[in-house]
């Protein structure tokens, strides 16, 4: 019983130096270098594109009165002079060509009062502008006689820093 007890214990001494026990610990490692990473990012950017514009504006009215005006002479004096049968068509004559030489007033009016009107017309517009930025650092440190590299969003602040070391897997 004695030896089956020593080759248990002799067997499990063998086993266990075999594997090796995940795990996690702090040290120090010494900085060796920081190197600042960019990325480049798309941005809109906007700004503004000016410019002059011309226009014409007419002296007129903008308004139909004299139209009006003009067809209710035309339709009153038409009126007095058709006789009959012809009366009726000689007021709606009357009536049209009193609004059309309405009309033609006005416009040969405003013919020689036109303005032309500048103005400056701003519009807002965006273009695409490529921008760098800083990304990460990338921390270079001695740790046991090797190189380590990682990424931290933070720029060490001393050339000794403290590191987690995870020790993971079979030890083979």
């Amino acid at each position: 019983m004695r030896a089956i007890l020593k080759i248990s214990l002799i067997s499990l001494f063998l086993l266990s130096s075999q594997l090796s026990f995940a795990g996690s610990f702090v040290d120090s490692a010494t900085v060796i270098s920081v190197e600042k990473v960019y990325k480049n990012y798309r941005v809109d950017e906007p700004y503004q594109e000016c410019y002059i514009q011309e226009t014409i504006q007419n002296n007129g009215d903008g308004s139909a009165t004299n139209e009006l005006f003009g067809a209710a002479i035309g339709g009153a004096i038409g009126n007095k002079l058709g006789k009959g049968d012809g009366k009726d068509a000689l007021t709606l004559f009357g009536a049209l060509m009193g609004a059309s030489i309405a009309n033609d007033a006005e416009k040969q009016a405003n013919s020689t009062g036109k303005k032309i009107i500048r103005q400056e017309v701003c519009e807002t517009k965006t273009r695409q502008v490529i921008e760098k930025r800083l990304s990460h650092y990338l921390v270079t440190v001695d740790y046991a006689g090797r190189d380590v590299s990682f990424k931290s969003n933070r720029r060490p602040a001393n050339d000794v820093i403290k590191i987690e070391v995870t020790v993971d897997g079979l030890g083979n």
